[in-house]
């Protein structure tokens, strides 16, 4: 036998030794592949980050949403705060308005509201040379909540109160209040 002849039937037998290995490794390689490749915990650790970016985008979203209603609500607010220093604002420059209580508010008993004002006879007095002293509240308007049970008893109380010798000018407005106050005592 000649030198190619063997060396052809060594390539046979080892072809013919080498199917079965074949056949084998075909089946067991992808295995052995997978697992050494960590495959299955590749696409487990896929999983678990596809969820936890849902769970953020979620959260993600929460979070644009309470944003922008805090920014709605500061908003809001900011426009209350300017209406309220614009109402502030508007009370400052108003004058003031004294009021005075005459008599004691009890169940029964009607208020009456006077305007009065101390001017034309304080004046004169003054200008006659008495050193009468004239509070700085009669520059301003003034208001008398008067407490009882009749017209007339008001109109006394009044005149009591504010007499006319001291310069005071009163009058009543038009209809009396007649509900008792929240303050009143137990009879």
């Amino acid at each position: 036998m000649t030198n190619t002849t063997l060396l052809l039937l060594a390539i046979g037998g080892i072809m013919l030794a080498a199917l079965p290995v074949v056949m084998l490794l075909k089946s067991f390689l992808p295995t052995m592949i997978q697992r050494t490749a960590g495959i299955e915990q590749l696409e487990n650790r896929i999983y678990v980050l596809h969820s936890e970016t849902h769970e953020m985008q979620d959260r993600v979203q929460n979070l644009t949403a309470r944003r922008n209603q805090v920014a709605s609500d500061k908003h809001r607010l900011e426009s209350e705060i300017r209406k309220m220093e614009k109402a502030i604002g508007d009370l400052a420059n108003q004058p003031p308005l004294f009021i005075h209580e005459v008599g004691d508010p009890q169940v029964g008993m009607t208020r009456f509201k006077v305007n009065i004002q101390q001017d034309a006879a304080s004046s004169l007095a003054r200008a006659g040379g008495e050193k009468a002293a004239v509070s700085p509240i009669w520059r301003h308007s003034n208001v008398a909540e008067v407490w009882a049970t009749n017209f007339e008893e008001a109109k006394q109380l009044v005149e009591i109160a504010f007499p006319f010798k001291m310069g005071f000018q009163k009058s009543f407005q038009r209809t009396p209040v007649p509900k008792s106050p929240g303050k009143v005592p137990a009879p």
